[in-house]
């Protein structure tokens, strides 16, 4: 029996796809650890999944709602995000679960422990695999996660290069200068959407496993509360899913948008979403606020879903044969959508275009053309999640015995001299510092080439 320490953050989308990791790799008979917030405690117990808290309900609560708008708006303000790092303790929550972890793969036989982290955001599992010499996983819960990548490079630099240079001293790390390199430095990689949702947008990694959409049935398959059951009833015309997922990282104008567009091509609605304040105070006659239901029981029985374009709540429409239209914005979303609709599963708009007209001719547009119906039910036999089960813990399985290749690089390349580069490189260079060179003689006469474009160019191979 190997043992695998597994780390995720986030909401459902995140976090469910773990606990159906992690209740798998128990089933084939391995020890399997997660390591999340308090608030999957249940769900994991279910599961029959040992969860280890890294936080309490309250703080999850209180990092949801700092959410909101920091990370939406990571792609204009870089700042932002920092802050928010150094705000909820990130660092101190690194090092503790590295700690935990730690104590656990010490106790285990060697080559039996393999370290599984949510991509990029989970660092611990690069510290254990540094500081402990165990292989190291990410996990891609969708495909905008490595094609991100370069931007979480970014951050760091920025300002949290020094809390986690300081971080890796007490550990008895030496300093990372090259951001990108270490990052990136694991001994495998498992992307959880299937080969069809890869070739819709830009492909996942070299040599990455996709497995598959990974839904969490046994967290989303129950009973509909009487009140829910009633609208879904046989008798009653089929009603408008509208749902934007379990957290509060949203636009602002999404659910108002959302069910004035329903109430547009009269249709009855049904909103599901765990927080009240982030709706309307009054929805339009017709809809019904629940804060929770079980999507795989629901889904197959409703018209249509109008949702946020988060993975899991897509992967889940096209199991259950249903189209859909996403209002995406921020993060993963607006890719998702794009790659739904161009397998013909879904229309979508930005948030620039959200206007009850727009949305209410999409939302008739997909329940007139019986094709988005027909598509779904075509690709439904590809999101089966017990096959995507089985390729995920293979992947991983293969990990076992492995060392890390090396230590992951810690230093920048070495600068190379002028004689490794081309002769233009070389003119460019040369043209370059004679520049400067007349700055600091004091004759500020504009260069031809700026210094930005001299280090664009050289950067590029030019």
């Amino acid at each position: 029996m190997a043992t695998f320490l597994l780390t995720a953050d986030g909401t459902h989308g995140d976090v469910w796809p773990f606990i159906r990791l992690a209740e798998g790799l128990g089933r084939r008979g391995h020890e399997a650890v997660l390591f999340s917030h308090q608030a999957y405690a249940d769900t994991a117990a279910r599961a029959g999944v040992r969860l280890v808290a890294t936080d309490t309900a309250e703080e999850y609560e209180r990092l949801l709602d700092d959410h909101r708008d920091v990370l939406l708006n990571v792609l204009t303000s870089v700042d932002r995000v920092v802050d928010f790092y150094h705000r909820n303790g990130i660092f101190d929550q690194i090092r503790a679960e590295y700690e935990a972890m730690a104590e656990l793969a010490r106790t285990r036989p060697a080559g039996e422990v393999v370290l599984v982290g949510r991509h990029m955001s989970r660092l611990s599992v690069l510290l254990g695999r540094e500081a402990l010499g165990v292989p190291a996983a990410w996990v891609c819960g969708y495909p905008q996660q490595h094609m991100g990548a370069s931007l979480t490079q970014r951050l760091y630099p920025r300002g949290l290069a020094d809390p986690m240079n300081a971080l890796r001293g007490r550990l008895g790390l030496p300093p990372v200068t090259d951001w990108g390199t270490w990052l990136s430095g694991v001994d495998g990689c498992v992307c959880l959407w299937p080969d069809w949702f890869d070739t819709a947008g830009d492909p996942a990694p070299a040599g990455a496993t996709r497995a598959g959409f990974l839904l969490n049935d046994a967290a989303e398959t129950g009973p509909l509360p009487a009140a829910a059951a009633a609208l879904v009833a046989p008798s009653q015309p089929r009603p408008i899913l509208v749902t934007a997922g379990s957290g509060r990282m949203l636009h602002r104008d999404w659910y108002a948008t959302a069910v004035a567009a329903v109430a547009e091509i009269g249709r009855p609605g049904i909103v599901v979403c765990k927080y009240r304040d982030l709706l309307p105070e009054r929805l339009p006659p017709g809809l019904h606020w629940f804060p929770a239901l079980p999507f795989a029981t629901l889904v197959p029985k409703v018209a249509a879903v109008l949702h946020h374009g988060g993975i899991l709540t897509s992967a889940r429409a096209i199991r259950s044969g249903t189209p859909q239209v996403v209002l995406a914005h921020g993060v993963d979303r607006p890719d998702n959508a794009r790659r739904l609709r161009r397998l013909g599963l879904a229309e979508w708009l930005p948030a620039a275009r959200w206007t009850t007209a727009d949305v209410a001719a999409l939302l008739r547009s997909v329940l007139a053309e019986p094709a988005y119906r027909r598509r779904a039910i075509d690709l439904a036999p590809g999101t089966d999640s017990d096959a995507a089960l089985d390729t995920a813990c293979q992947a991983l399985e293969t990990l076992l015995g492995r060392t890390p290749t090396a230590p992951a690089p810690t230093r920048a390349p070495a600068t190379r001299t002028a004689t490794d580069l081309s002769p233009e490189r070389a003119a460019l260079l040369r043209r370059w510092l004679d520049q400067r060179s007349t700055r600091r003689r004091g004759n500020h006469a504009e260069a031809a080439v700026s210094d930005d474009e001299v280090r664009r160019r050289l950067d590029a191979g030019r």
